[in-house]
């Protein structure tokens, strides 16, 4: 629906702690110690081993999900496109999750103070 916000509204992010997975039908909701991002189109789990999983386009949702081991760890870089968010971790791994410029949401960013965001 809408590009991410700007790099410099992104930074609070840096230093978060990924703090719970929430998985639904149709969403991954991801919350931080500062904020929380809830995905409702594409996210890209890239891990510190190379391998690459891509959630919430498999209509029959056979990937599996590997991103517990993310529980924990902080946010240790913040790249910003306009349809484009990547987070890395301390640990090595990589999130990207994608919007797109249509008519629909693709998720919501929630920053530490609780202000919303929609992308």
């Amino acid at each position: 629906m809408h590009p991410f916000p700007d790099l410099p509204q992104l930074q609070f992010l840096i230093g978060s702690e990924l703090e719970q997975i929430c998985l639904g039908i149709w969403q991954i909701d991801l919350s931080f110690s500062k904020g929380a991002i809830s995905v409702q189109g594409d996210l890209e789990h890239l891990a510190q081993n190379g391998s690459v999983r891509r959630h919430n386009t498999d209509e029959d949702r056979l990937v599996p999900i590997c991103l517990h081991h993310l529980l924990g760890q902080k946010v240790r870089t913040v790249e910003r496109e306009p349809f484009l968010l990547t987070l890395a971790f301390e640990g090595g791994d990589t999130i990207r999750i994608f919007s797109e410029d249509g008519p629909y949401e693709s998720g919501h960013l929630y920053n530490e103070a609780g202000l919303m965001t929609v992308f």
